[in-house]
């Protein structure tokens, strides 16, 4: 039986995500179908304040997990700066067991405890345990896969329009790109890079957690009804 999982997410990012899941559960890509994705609107603005809606229609659904997820977005060279982070984008790990005000990664959490409550009408489907993952890659999602092509850590640390350009050759990308230049990277890593991954990225390192703590959530049966 396929798995239904929403993607709360920005613009192509929820293939490169659905294809990491299927990596980290050991199923297969086609295993996981996508719903309600395609709701207009893109940025940190529309992904949070749409947060509640997007995971009631998920929830309605029946869909298996849900994911929310959006780059940290931060465009600061850290090294020719010398700090640990963009300012106006600060990373979760740096402030790990305090809530920041403008962490986007704690803005998330907070929006998704504020709508469990809501999630009650499906009794097979509890809203305090539906499986709800968040991701945020620092800076963004293709640091990831920088790290996993080349096997250095020290991309995080440089601009968001400097990492775009390195994996894409260009600036931003189409969805025939992420198709042609992200998933065959996520499609071919192994075990032993995913655990790489983990040890230097503090932020796929939580995200894989989430998915370890959530298996038996999301492998149990999807009945709702």
């Amino acid at each position: 039986m396929p798995f239904l999982v929403g993607f709360h997410v920005e613009g192509n990012d929820y293939l490169i995500l659905r294809a990491l899941v299927a990596k980290l559960l050991a199923i297969s890509e086609d295993e996981i179908v996508p719903v309600d994705i395609d709701t207009s609107g893109r940025g940190w603005d529309f992904v949070l304040s749409f947060i509640p809606n997007a995971l009631k229609r998920f929830y309605a659904q029946c869909a298996q997990f849900a994911i929310v997820g959006v780059d940290n977005d931060g465009n600061v060279d850290l090294d020719r700066a010398g700090v640990n982070e963009d300012p106006n984008h600060p990373r979760h790990d740096n402030h790990h067991g305090a809530v920041l005000a403008g962490c986007r990664y704690c803005q998330i959490m907070q929006a998704v405890a504020q709508v469990r409550p809501q999630l009650n009408w499906i009794p097979k489907k509890p809203g305090g345990t539906w499986p709800i993952l968040v991701a945020v890659p620092v800076e963004m999602i293709e640091t990831w896969l920088l790290i996993l092509r080349d096997g250095n850590p020290s991309f995080h640390r440089r601009p968001r329009s400097v990492q775009k350009q390195l994996l894409y050759g260009r600036p931003v990308a189409t969805r025939s790109e992420v198709l042609r230049v992200a998933l065959p990277l996520v499609q071919n890593m192994t075990k032993d890079a995913a655990n790489g991954l983990a040890r230097v990225s503090p932020s796929f390192q939580n995200f894989s957690n989430q998915i370890t703590a959530a298996r038996a959530a999301i492998c149990s049966t999807a009945d709702c009804w």
